[in-house]
């Protein structure tokens, strides 16, 4: 558990109890197919959640099920990635175990939206939003500000990959936009120093060898 109690404590009651619960649940029942992972392990998915909490807070206020959705998405969405990079088809393998993991454990209620937001959050919009358009014909406009949040609050959390991680324009909503020093600001205190830097210079050669 990493986000400092003082951060916890200035959340909005709602935010805050469900930040609590769902943290708890990621920590002691949720499984990693690469726990050790410094970038896409719980402590990622915790200041995820944290994120999707607040945007879906500000945009749909206490509205309890889209919180429990968003919750669920960003708990699982990196559970079953097998490295580091791209791994295009964790969203959906994560969605699988999400599947699974519901059936198994009746006191936690299977979402289908959850379950859409983590299949295709490491896709282009385009597609998940077809997907959209073909499952949540009634309801649309909520699906589509719900994906939009849960991208949102995953890319907010890129400042872990360095000063070159996290570019504002390409965030979907005004208020992800007017989170981005606040999530800088939490990743600083949450990831060590040592360890931002050594990301910034290996996704700087990275860059670089990609121009020559």
């Amino acid at each position: 558990m990493i986000i400092p109690d003082k951060e916890i404590d200035r959340l909005s009651p709602v935010v805050k109890d469900q930040f609590l619960q769902w943290r708890d649940f990621l920590y002691n029942r949720v499984t990693f197919n690469m726990p050790d992972s410094e970038i896409h392990a719980a402590g990622h998915c915790e200041r995820v959640l944290l994120y999707a909490l607040i945007l879906g807070q500000q945009i749909f206020g206490n509205d309890m099920y889209v919180l429990t959705a968003l919750a669920h998405a960003a708990v699982f969405h990196d559970t079953r990635r097998q490295d580091d990079y791209l791994d295009t088809g964790h969203g959906a393998r994560a969605a699988v175990y999400y599947r699974q993991f519901c059936d198994k454990s009746p006191d936690i209620g299977f979402i289908p939206e959850a379950e859409l937001m983590m299949r295709y959050h490491d896709i282009d919009d385009k597609r998940g939003k077809v997907s959209i358009k073909r499952d949540f014909q009634g309801s649309l406009p909520r699906m589509f500000k719900l994906y939009d949040i849960f991208k949102d609050a995953d890319a907010l959390d890129r400042w872990r990959l360095g000063n070159h991680g996290l570019d504002p324009k390409y965030l979907r909503t005004p208020q992800a936009k007017a989170m981005v020093e606040y999530s800088r600001g939490i990743v600083n205190e949450t990831v060590p120093e040592e360890l931002r830097r050594r990301i910034d210079e290996l996704i700087e050669n990275i860059m670089n060898n990609e121009k020559k």
